[in-house]
């Protein structure tokens, strides 16, 4: 009989193409995958890879085997869900992944609302943006990952994975308030910073992105004088005006006394955050119950003028 271990290990081999990397998912070292790879085709009696180069690549066997595994695997997460909600009340630990701002504010209040409602259900929290988080829940390192996207850019789709959006967070031009005082607010804020240093996120992100062709739109393109994914090191930048940025609601909600905000429109525009999740999931009445605690949670911590309601 086919081990079920063994089998996971060439679906998420077919998914991520090396044997690296299906070490780092599923905390195994790279000697164990290759290992268990080899036993599972003695398990079969073909061969499942080959090596191509200094890589492995699924034989046609491997690739008709590993299409069955999806499915497998889907179906003992479905039975194993089905075992628990016999029980009635969710149970069971959910990973959770997000990224900084959502980790600062919707993450703790959804840990409280859960414990409250469903004393059952743990929630484990990894950081990570969306890149990397999506891509992890079909092979079930995460079983919720909130993810953001930025106007004009959509989510791209996901087999096995759904999606719900939580709320709207508007985005917000920051500044110091000496670099305010030198704006004409009855201007455009933004055309009148063109020789100001800019903190940015990387090149290569969906906020960077955006954030360019806001400026671009006025002619200019921004003077990074910080580069950082982390959101708290770029407000640190504008309180020290040293640098103006563009943050969501979420982020400025913990800005300190040093920061100022305007609008960049009427009306603002914003950065989605979604809740993803993988349906088949083997604790899916648990996964449910934290989706249910994010959104209660994304309706109550919007505070009037920041974050507008889903």
């Amino acid at each position: 009989m086919l081990n079920v271990e063994r089998l996971r290990i060439l679906a998420e081999l077919s998914r991520r193409g090396t044997l690296r990397a299906v070490a780092e998912a599923l905390s195994f070292s790279t000697s164990a995958v290759s290992q268990q790879l080899r036993q599972l085709e003695k398990d079969v009696g073909v061969p499942l890879v080959e090596r191509v180069g200094r890589g492995l690549v699924l034989t046609p066997q491997g690739e008709l085997l590993a299409a069955r595994a999806h499915v497998i695997l889907a179906e003992v997460e479905r039975a194993e869900a089905d075992v628990v909600a016999s029980t009635g009340e969710p149970r069971g630990t959910v990973t959770v992944a997000g990224f900084q701002s959502a980790a600062i504010t919707l993450v703790p209040a959804t840990v409280d609302d859960v414990a409250r409602h469903h004393p059952g259900v743990d929630v484990v929290f990894r950081l990570g943006e969306p890149a990397e988080t999506l891509p992890a829940l079909p092979g079930a390192e995460v079983d919720v990952a909130l993810v953001e996207s930025y106007p004009g850019a959509t989510l791209a789709p996901v087999p096995g994975v759904t999606t719900l959006p939580l709320l709207e967070d508007p985005l917000w031009l920051a500044l110091s308030p000496g670099r305010l005082a030198a704006l004409d607010t009855d201007q455009d804020p933004v055309a009148q910073l063109s020789g100001a240093g800019w903190a940015v996120e990387p090149e290569g992100t969906a906020p960077h992105a955006w954030l360019v062709e806001l400026c671009r739109r006025r002619g200019f393109d921004p003077h990074p004088v910080c580069v950082s994914e982390d959101l708290a090191v770029q407000l640190a930048f504008v309180a020290s005006g040293h640098a103006v940025a563009v943050l969501p609601g979420l982020t400025l909600a913990s800005a300190p006394p040093e920061v100022v905000t305007l609008p960049l429109g009427d009306p603002a525009p914003s950065r989605t955050v979604t809740a993803a999740w993988r349906e088949n999931a083997g604790n899916r009445r648990a996964a449910r119950a934290v989706l249910e605690s994010l959104q209660r949670v994304a309706r109550d911590l919007a505070p009037p003028g920041q974050l507008s309601r889903p």
